[in-house]
């Protein structure tokens, strides 16, 4: 009998721990120095959603940066104009959107 308790108690806290919410840091803008000046905080990814962080460069230095919640992401970096743009998306564990300057 303990062992189906046992058992039962270990499956339960990996179901919670599996639907525990993704939570993503927010930021609207982040300037070069990897600061955020607007919007700080953190959302709950809903179902589908992911974590996703945003920068654009310039001769390989953050120029300014976005963090968010949301539905659409691509992985990549892609040029635009005389920067380049790199996002970043994840799903993995919480706070994973992290920018390192």
């Amino acid at each position: 009998m303990g062992k189906h308790i046992l058992l039962l108690l270990l499956g339960l806290s990996l179901l919670v721990s599996f639907l525990q919410a993704l939570t993503c840091i927010t930021c609207d803008r982040l300037n070069s120095q990897g600061i955020c000046e607007r919007g700080e905080g953190c959302c709950q990814a809903k179902p589908g959603q992911k974590c996703a962080s945003l920068v654009a460069l310039k001769d390989d230095k953050i120029q300014f940066g976005n963090q968010r919640c949301t539905d659409i992401c691509f992985r990549g970096t892609r040029p635009y104009g005389n920067h380049t743009v790199k996002m970043k998306c994840c799903n993995s564990r919480s706070f994973c959107n992290k920018i390192y300057v």
